[in-house]
C-alpha cells in the first residue's frame, strides 16, 4: 500500500463506505419484509357452487329458551307546527300571524319599545349627554404652559425656567438636495 497515492485512498474508503451502507440499508429492509404464508390455500375466482352441509344433530330447538323482550314505545309529545303532513296539499309553515297595529304615540315615545319594553339610553346619547355638561375643574394643579414668577410649568417636569422658548436652527450651505450629499460623519 505504500505505492497507493492518497487520492487513491480517499476513493478506496469512500467506496467502502457506501458499501457497507448498502448492505445495513439491505438488512434492516429485510426485517421488515412479510413472510409468505405457506399454508393458506389462495381461493381461485370460479363459478362453482359448493354444497353447505350443516348438522342438525348438534342444534336443540326449544321454543321455551327463546325469550322476546317487549318493545316499550315511549308517549310522544305532539307539538302543532302548524305544518300538515296529510293528505294531497301539504304546508311547510303554518300561517303567518298579522301584524300588530300601534298607535302614533307609541311609535314616537323614546322611552319604550312600541310592544312596550322598556329602552335603555344609547351609547352615543350618553355621550351627548356628557359633552354638554359644564366641564369645571376642581383640580387646584396647574396646568401645561402656566407661567408664574419667571418659570413655565411642563406636565411631567414640573416648574422650569422660562427662557423664551423656541428652538434655534441653521442653514448648511454644503448640504444638497436630491439625496446626493447630506452630511459629514467625520
Amino acid at each position: 500500500m505504500k505505492n497507493i497515492n492518497n487520492r487513491t485512498k480517499k476513493y478506496l474508503f469512500v467506496a467502502s463506505g457506501v458499501t457497507v451502507i448498502a448492505l445495513l440499508i439491505a438488512i434492516i429492509g429485510s426485517q421488515f419484509e412479510k413472510e409468505p404464508v405457506a399454508d393458506a390455500v389462495i381461493p381461485q375466482n370460479k363459478n362453482e357452487v359448493t354444497d353447505v352441509m350443516i348438522d342438525k344433530s348438534e342444534i336443540e330447538e326449544n321454543e321455551d329458551d327463546i325469550i322476546v323482550e317487549p318493545v316499550i314505545i315511549p308517549e310522544q309529545i305532539q307539538t302543532d307546527t302548524g305544518a300538515i303532513d296529510t293528505g294531497t296539499e301539504q304546508k311547510i309553515q303554518g300561517d303567518v300571524p298579522e301584524k300588530p297595529t300601534y298607535t302614533e304615540e307609541q311609535l314616537t315615545d323614546p322611552t319604550q319599545k312600541p310592544n312596550g319594553e322598556k329602552v335603555e339610553p344609547s351609547r352615543e346619547e350618553i355621550e351627548e349627554v356628557i359633552q354638554e355638561a359644564p366641564i369645571t375643574e376642581t383640580n387646584s394643579e396647574p396646568q401645561g404652559g402656566d407661567k408664574k414668577d419667571g418659570q413655565i410649568y411642563l406636565p411631567g417636569f414640573g416648574w422650569v425656567k422660562d427662557e423664551g422658548g423656541g428652538g434655534e436652527g441653521t442653514v448648511a450651505e454644503d448640504m444638497y438636495e436630491n439625496g446626493n450629499k447630506i452630511g459629514d460623519m467625520n
